[in-house]
């Protein structure tokens, strides 16, 4: 028969051979060692569901208890974030408009809550099986992989080097929609100091834990700051359909509908031959993010104009 400091051992050896990062909550602990128990005796236990565990703690977190406001800011926010990474992983709009039906609940995180040694825990339980009827062909749930996002990018706030832009590319390509809603759970971090240590555990992965502390917070909302204001080249084709000095112009694009290009009082007085003409349009593209409301707002300003048939300019052709 072992003795307990063998079984002692073996738990440990089980943890450490399942990539478990050590933890000190007596919760996480007993629930670690009933899982490698059971894994003992040939009973190999994952959730059958996605499961996130959120830890409060910190300077406004000194005992088993928190305030409402802060950890119901926190829990929306990780909510919201989650949903909103989950509608652009499904290349959908995330700019305008409600978080389709079908996201929603394939990225729904249900409650329930413990207390640690100076800090708050709350079990997110995500949808047991897919929701989506395309995810077939796709590893893992929405909501796991939603979650992967989550977790990629805290870790990158971790060891980020804030003279880099790879976070700040990462944000981009989920939109401003996870922007503002990462932006929330930030603030919480760096104003009321709670730390967030998220455990999150799939039953296709094993587990894996992150922490956002008040550095991480603090890169994650200077790579959101960057992506506040872009500028780019773009090349828009279409129809003009307004000539004035006294307004914009307006193209009729075959993609983005109707597109207002600012113009200089020297540009508008060329307008004239290319009214009603099929073009192609440089444009300055200024996109501003909102964290206020998650939505973008576009800007254009005119390069350059040529008709789109031949690729001439008629004589003394638009660009400025």
């Amino acid at each position: 028969m072992t003795t307990p400091d063998e079984r002692l051992e073996e738990l440990r050896s089980r943890a450490l051979a399942a990539d478990i990062a050590p933890v000190s909550d007596p919760e996480e602990l007993a629930e670690l060692s009933i899982r490698t128990l059971l894994d003992n005796v040939g009973g190999v236990i994952r959730p059958n569901h996605p499961e996130v565990n959120v830890r409060l703690h910190g300077p406004r977190v000194p005992a088993h208890d928190v305030p409402v406001r802060e950890a119901a800011a926190i829990l929306n926010s990780v909510q919201e974030a989650v949903a909103s990474i989950g509608q652009a992983l499904t290349h959908e709009p995330t700019t305008r408009g409600a978080i389709q039906a079908n996201v929603l609940r394939a990225t729904e995180l249900r409650l329930s809550s413990s207390v640690g040694a100076g800090s708050v825990i709350f079990r997110l339980a995500g949808p047991s099986g897919d929701v989506l009827g395309d995810e077939t062909a796709l590893t893992g749930t929405l909501v796991d992989r939603a979650l992967g996002e989550l977790f990629s990018l805290v870790e990158q706030s971790e060891a980020d080097d804030l003279e880099t832009s790879t976070l700040a590319q990462e944000l981009r390509g989920l939109g401003p929609r996870v922007a503002k809603h990462l932006s929330d759970l930030v603030k919480q971090v760096v104003e009321d100091e709670i730390d967030v240590d998220f455990t999150w555990r799939s039953s296709e992965a094993r587990a894996r834990q992150v922490s956002l502390q008040r550095r991480s917070a603090l890169a994650i909302r200077d790579a959101i700051e960057r992506n506040k204001v872009e500028t780019k080249l773009v090349e828009l084709k279409g129809i003009l359909i307004t000539v004035s000095r006294v307004t914009n112009a307006e193209l009729l694009t075959d993609d983005e509908g109707r597109v207002r290009l600012s113009v200089s009082d020297e540009q508008a007085g060329m307008l004239g031959p290319f009214y009603n003409q099929r073009v192609t349009v440089i444009a300055e593209q200024t996109t501003t993010w909102s964290t206020n409301t998650g939505q973008e707002k576009r800007k254009f300003r005119l390069i350059e104009l040529r008709l789109a048939e031949d690729g001439q300019s008629p004589p003394g052709g638009v660009s400025g």
